[in-house]
């Protein structure tokens, strides 16, 4: 929980899953950093063969996200993940995980918590609060826009508590989500509504 990142920042990834059936599509968008434009998408789809396991999301999701980390042709300097670091019953969640194994600096950033409680919701824009685990701070909860329920931010990996807010708000451009992660959002889930092979556009 140290950070061990490049400085200064220049180019910040985000990546986010989307399934059909059994097969996920893993999208990847690197960006500048603060995010202004982006540097290059990507995505690879892979068939989940591992079941749903609550707390246990890094090994259904956990191998396909480490590819997609190591695909882009670029080095971006961090990864934001579409899962929850430290703020995991276990200090360990997917983001953490996926952080560990690929040996790349990686955030978690969810729309919903997962673990841990926050004496006081955040209600003005860019507010963050301490989200706790006993009387260990795991993480942020982060109103990010007027409007939108509150996000979840925690450490992932080589990467500390204050860095991790710092950067998530840096990456916000008027979404819910960090720029790189809404995008690889859409991306995603664009994918997913292409038509197959023999099917026509609506």
């Amino acid at each position: 929980m140290e950070d061990r990142f490049g400085a200064p920042l220049e180019l910040v990834a985000g990546i986010d899953l989307a399934f059909l059936g059994n097969e996920a599509i893993v999208a990847c968008v690197v960006m500048d950093f603060p995010p202004q434009r982006v540097v290059e998408t990507h995505f690879l789809t892979t068939v989940i063969d591992f079941p749903y396991v609550a707390t246990f999301l890094a090994f259904r999701e956990g191998p396909a996200i480490v590819r997609a980390i190591h695909s882009p042709r670029t080095s971006p300097d961090i990864f934001l993940i579409n899962a929850h670091g430290i703020a995991h019953p276990l200090r360990c969640g997917c983001a953490s995980h996926v952080g560990v194994q690929s040996g790349k600096p990686t955030i978690g950033v969810t729309v919903s918590r997962l673990y841990g409680e926050c004496s006081v919701v955040p209600h003005e824009e860019g507010e963050a609060t301490a989200l706790n685990i006993g009387k260990e701070q795991v993480g942020w909860v982060l109103r990010s826009r007027i409007g939108s329920k509150p996000i979840f931010v925690s450490p992932g990996h080589l990467v500390g508590l204050d860095s991790s807010l710092r950067i998530v708000k840096a990456s916000l451009c008027g979404n819910k989500l960090p720029e790189p992660m809404h995008l690889a959002h859409v991306l995603a889930r664009g994918v997913i509504k292409r038509p197959k092979a023999g099917e026509t556009e609506p």
